[in-house]
Parts: C-alpha cells; sequence; structure tokens
C-alpha cells in the first residue's frame, strides 16, 4: 500500500513538472511571436471624426481606414457601440499583412440635440485587441 502512494505521488510530481515546462513554453513562442513583429497590428489613419454640424434626423456615416502593420493575418472580431444611435460595419474576412480595410461608422441623429460624442470600440486579434473610434457632431434642429 506504502509502495503504490510513492508511485502516485511521483507520477503526480512529473505530471506538474511536464505542464509547468509546457506552460512556460507556450510563453516563450507568444512572447517571441510579439517580439518578432509576427502578431497583427492595427493602425488606424485616425480615431476620430468630426461630422460638424448636421440636422436633427440625418444619418452620416464615415469610413474609417486602417491598415495591418503587423505579420500575421488581422481579424476583426467585433463592434461594440455606446447607443443605439451608433452601428458599425466592419470586414469579416482576415486582413493580410501590409493590407488595408475600413471601418464604416454610422449615426443616426434621430431625437438628438446638440453636442454629441459618441464612441464605438473595434474587438480584433491584434496586439492592442481593443481599439476606440470616436464621432462627433453638433446636431442642429431646421
Amino acid at each position: 500500500m506504502k509502495h503504490q502512494s510513492i508511485i502516485w505521488l511521483g507520477l503526480f510530481v512529473l505530471t506538474y513538472m511536464v505542464s509547468c515546462k509546457q506552460n512556460q513554453n507556450n510563453q516563450n513562442k507568444t512572447q517571441n511571436i510579439t517580439e518578432t513583429g509576427e502578431s497583427p497590428v492595427i493602425y488606424f489613419e485616425k480615431n476620430v471624426h468630426d461630422f460638424g454640424k448636421i440636422i436633427t434626423g440625418e444619418r452620416v456615416s464615415y469610413g474609417f481606414r486602417f491598415s495591418n502593420t503587423g505579420g500575421s493575418p488581422l481579424l476583426i472580431t467585433g463592434i461594440r457601440s455606446g447607443c443605439g444611435c451608433t452601428v458599425g460595419d466592419y470586414p469579416t474576412d482576415p486582413i493580410m499583412p501590409g493590407y488595408d480595410g475600413k471601418i464604416d461608422v454610422i449615426f443616426n441623429s434621430s431625437g438628438r440635440r446638440g453636442f454629441q460624442s459618441e464612441s464605438v470600440r473595434v474587438l480584433s486579434n491584434a496586439e492592442e485587441t481593443v481599439v476606440t473610434l470616436r464621432i462627433t457632431a453638433e446636431v442642429i434642429e431646421r
């Protein structure tokens, strides 16, 4: 009985050591990808767009241009907006290194007045996993 306990303890220690070594190897691979620039990098030409003065009820849109300046395919996984008045459309296909894409942000000014500032969060597999884009406008009545 004592002999079985020692064998089980030995197997447990061996399994733990192999698991730790595998985890360390995975961390090293992730670190190497980041250091060598192999991970995707999303770069926006600009993060803020001002529509200026618009009339209540107008729908306006702007295309935020971006590039993948990293070393592997960039995948936009989603867009989250602060309210229902702002929606975004994004490419669902991977953006290869060196290529560009566009995220269209549409603002519906119905029921709005005065200065408006809305944000859209872009989620991706890039080094910076969340990038915030902002639109502003002054909504006036006719």
